[in-house]
């Protein structure tokens, strides 16, 4: 997968636009730190009683691998094809926990919970607030600074903490949200697997392979929504395992969602078949496809293909459009000339 970057230093005299220039190429290797009771260890993403965990081990041992520190300041290894990043807890975050510990979740360009910065030799989020530490050998973050035990990045790391690294994958998390009128006003649902809930399910989609997944933290998989048409007028969709592997669009576990606005568009698959629920009847909220001229007379139980996105999501389909990421200081993609947002200088040691 080519993400070719662009490293900006200057302003172009002749277009009065900042001059971009490609990232560096990746140095991958394990993250190895110094712990504060001494000795050398590296961290090993491992999952384990339906989560995913850091644990600082020996650097020989089997969970360690080679982690990414990438231009939109993540954290990522590369788990079976699937790019999965450093997670700060949202609780601790939000003020809901006093401490948590970090957890590996897909990469996305628009999560802040995916940003860390290297200050005084260690991880911290990129707001400064949160210090990475570990407790029984296992990465956290906490509310309280004093709280045990930190750990510094050992000298080796320091050519690491310096590139600028391509990304691994530029998905975005969104949700998938469709809306149902009722007498007390209205009622926002959201697609996930097997049906539609009140409550978000993040799913995650991949500009380059068109890609909407719903994560599995227990095995660190993604599972894409998969067009079923076929030659019938209309089926169910279906979830199958993916991953951020290169992949042609002419699939049926390709999206577009480049029809999107504020109040919502419609989503189809590689053949130009519209994504469409039902609001009601036995399968209501459950997800499925149907061909153009069948859509026309599919009215029963009240069906929609009005779908809205994050505003995340919603952006990136304008800007990439539109072409706004030549103001961009760098530059993710290959044949994608933005990215989400104007991208906050990375602070380096």
């Amino acid at each position: 997968m080519d993400h070719t970057l662009v490293h900006a230093s200057s302003y172009s005299k002749t277009t009065n636009s900042i001059i971009q220039k490609p990232t560096d190429p990746p140095k991958d290797k394990p993250i190895k730190v110094n712990v504060s009771g001494g000795g050398t260890f590296c961290y090993g993403p491992t999952f384990s009683g339906g989560e995913s965990y850091i644990v600082i081990e020996q650097c020989w041992q089997m969970h360690v691998k080679n982690a990414r520190y990438d231009v939109f300041q993540r954290i990522s290894y590369n788990v079976n094809n699937t790019w999965l990043c450093i997670t700060a807890p949202e609780k601790v975050v939000r003020g809901e926990e006093n401490w948590d510990y970090v957890h590996l979740r897909p990469c996305t360009i628009n999560d802040p919970l995916q940003r860390w910065i290297v200050k005084d030799n260690s991880f911290w989020t990129a707001d400064e607030r949160y210090q990475l530490k570990d407790t029984n050998w296992y990465g956290y973050i906490s509310r309280n600074s004093k709280d045990r035990y930190n750990h510094t990045l050992d000298s080796s790391m320091k050519d690491w903490i310096q590139t600028i690294a391509t990304p691994g994958n530029i998905s975005i998390q969104t949700s998938i949200a469709w809306d149902l009128q009722t007498t007390e006003g209205n009622e926002r649902y959201f697609i996930r697997w097997g049906g539609s809930d009140k409550n978000t399910t993040p799913l995650y989609y991949n500009p380059e392979s068109g890609h909407l997944a719903q994560y599995d933290p227990v095995s660190g998989s993604l599972y894409c929504m998969s067009s079923q048409v076929d030659n019938y007028q209309w089926n169910w969709v279906t979830w199958a395992s993916c991953n951020d592997a290169a992949i042609s669009k002419e699939n049926p576990t390709f999206w577009n969602v480049s029809f999107q606005t504020e109040e919502g568009g419609i989503i189809t698959d590689y053949k130009g078949n519209a994504l469409r629920v039902t609001r009601y009847g036995s399968n209501w909220g459950v997800a499925y496809v149907a061909k153009p001229d069948f859509v026309k007379k599919d009215t029963k139980n009240s069906p929609t293909s009005l779908f809205v996105v994050d505003k995340s999501l919603l952006d990136w389909t304008r800007y990439t459009s539109s072409n706004l990421g030549k103001t961009d200081q760098y530059c993710p993609a290959g044949n994608h000339e933005s990215i989400l947002h104007k991208r906050v200088k990375r602070t380096l040691p």
